[in-house]
């Protein structure tokens, strides 16, 4: 190994000197043609010729028999041309002169490496860590590679974790301990090995990929992205990075910036067709109803019409309000398979009228009460009692649609299934929260804040819910105050925040900070209906009447305000 041994232009100095600087006597004795060949040999070593620069150790070693200095070299190159033997030879004659014994015995362990006694070479670099003078550095280095081809990689593991504190540990020493550490399970060992590694080498994008990933994989999420960025800062064209930074994208919500990164290999026809739907499906998040819908039916124009993009078009045609468009898709996709759960969620959303109602009259869809009840009948057939997700879909539709004694029993059951489930918990406690029964709506809630305080939605949603109960305002204060800490510009939380202060008397404060509210959201029925309260303690009749007013016309079906109008009209 070069690092061992005396740097060439160190030896030619020192040849040099002893040619110049002796007697005339003590020249006469050097052989001027061997000293030739063996700085001839020295150059073409350091030019990287080995094949030459073996020769001239050769003649040279010829020339000057037994000459320690030329031996060294002329082994150290014969390992480099396969001249096993000679570079064996050599450094077991070297080793016992006791000269260059370190040097020899490296030699040693590379010449048994190369010729697969692993074990051997072992043994020699073992011989090697008792010697002081050796270049630990290198030997570890050495050990760990023999240690790994030994299928030993938790001894490889260790040597590579005590080459790391040595100040010249390289990229490499980092990077494969980064490696033998994921593999051992240590996350944590790995993730600091390979960002020392990427600080040394910045420009390897194996290494930013391997720190990504672990990052991602122990929750580090911003920084893994940092590393995934890095990644194809490197080599833009990297697909496993390019699909792992969007995976990660999805699951923060960062839908824009999935587009950003997806849509010029979409351009560039360099998505593949799974690409391309998961490409669809950041543009449908991202508001960009559009072009999702583009997307997919270039895919269903190329595919045909297979349920998975039948079941995204129609999801979006749903958003967009076509009901009537999605309904013919679900009908294709029951009939194509009829026994599949999932394909009937769009035509409950549709007929239970849990989502906004369609675009147009013309794109409503008009079924009798007996097709109704049999499509939510067959779809309640498919529901897989084990599902939580199924039992979690079906219920929160129900709920959606009002259906609360049958979303109930859904519910529960996912609960049952997953009581950890943050989604099934918070849809339980909207049921409990509409049905008046608020401390089996806090028995879903409380645990979620305890899980996590930060969340500003879950603090908006216990504190709205101790308002509802009446109950620990000064806390369900506190609760908004965080919340709104976070959000301070969000509809909902001010409703909220108003709505406590209701509780609490303080009605010119709620109705300020309610109108605030409903100035911030596009138009909720239950802050207007808030409102109306509010100027009813304030014996504001006729603004009471004109807020509810509001209310009933984005929720018709709201009897319990309509009944609050019509009392302070006097027409009860």
């Amino acid at each position: 190994m070069k690092q061992a041994f005396i740097p060439w232009m160190a030896g030619l100095c020192l040849i040099l000197f002893f040619c110049g600087a002796h007697s005339q006597e003590t020249r006469k004795t050097v052989d001027e043609s061997g000293l030739t060949a063996y700085l001839k040999g020295v150059f073409l070593e350091a030019e990287n010729d080995p094949a030459n620069a073996y020769q001239y150790y050769l003649y040279a070693a010829a020339r000057e028999p037994g000459n320690a200095r030329i031996l060294l070299r002329l082994a150290k190159v014969a390992v480099e041309v396969g001249d096993f033997d000679r570079a064996r030879e050599h450094a077991r004659e070297l080793i016992a002169k006791d000269l260059y014994g370190v040097e020899a015995r490296i030699i040693l362990a590379e010449v048994e490496y190369r010729l697969g006694n692993k074990e051997a070479a072992l043994r020699a670099l073992t011989e090697l860590r008792g010697i002081e003078e050796a270049p630990q550095y290198q030997v570890l280095k050495f050990l760990a590679k023999v240690y790994f081809e030994l299928d030993r990689p938790d001894d490889a593991r260790r040597a590579l974790e005590e080459a790391t504190a040595f100040p010249e540990a390289d990229f490499p020493v980092f990077y494969e301990f980064g490696l033998l550490s994921a593999q051992a399970g240590n996350s944590a060992q790995a993730i600091e090995a390979f960002s020392k590694a990427v600080d040394i080498d910045p420009d390897i994008a194996d290494a930013h990929l391997a720190l990504a990933r672990l990052r991602a994989q122990a929750g580090q999420r911003e920084e893994a992205k940092q590393s995934y960025r890095e990644t194809l800062r490197i080599d833009p064209k990297n697909r496993n990075a390019t699909r792992e930074l969007a995976e990660l994208y999805y699951e923060t919500g960062e839908y824009a910036r999935g587009v950003e990164l997806l849509e010029p290999l979409y351009r560039e026809g360099a998505l593949d067709d799974g690409e391309a739907a998961n490409f669809g499906r950041f543009l449908y998040k991202a508001g960009k109803t559009d072009a999702a819908l583009a997307v997919y039916q270039e895919l269903v124009r190329k595919l045909g019409e297979k349920p998975p993009l039948l079941r995204f078009i129609a999801e979006i045609e749903i958003e967009r309000g076509h009901f009537k468009t999605a309904f013919a898709h679900l009908q294709k996709l029951i009939s194509m398979e009829p026994n599949r759960f999932e394909n009937y969620v769009g035509v409950l959303l549709i007929l239970t009228g849990a989502t906004p109602g369609p675009s147009t009259p013309e794109e409503a869809v008009r079924l009798s009460d007996e097709e109704r009840q049999r499509y939510l009948s067959d779809a309640a057939d498919k529901v897989n009692p084990l599902s939580e997700e199924h039992n979690y879909m079906m219920g929160s539709i129900l709920r959606k649609s009002g259906e609360l004694e049958k979303a109930e029993h859904y519910l529960l059951e996912a609960e049952k299934i997953n009581s950890a489930s943050r989604s099934v918990s918070i849809e339980l406690a909207s049921l409990y929260d509409r049905r008046g029964e608020y401390d089996e709506a806090l028995k879903r809630v409380i645990p979620l804040y305890h899980r996590d305080p930060e969340d500003p939605s879950i603090a908006n949603f216990y504190g709205y819910l101790l308002a509802e109960k009446g109950d620990s305002l000064d806390l369900a204060e506190d609760l908004l105050a965080k919340a709104l800490g976070k959000e301070p510009e969000n509809g909902y939380f001010l409703d909220s925040l108003g709505w406590i202060r209701y509780k609490k008397g303080r009605f010119r404060e709620a109705l300020a900070i309610l109108l605030k509210a409903a100035e911030r959201t596009a138009g909720d029925a239950v802050i207007w209906e808030h409102i109306g309260d509010t100027y009813v303690k304030l014996s504001e009749s006729s603004n009471a009447v004109d807020a509810y007013r509001k209310s009933l016309a984005i929720d018709p079906s709201a009897a319990k305000v309509d009944e609050k109008m019509r009392k302070l009209m006097g027409d009860e």
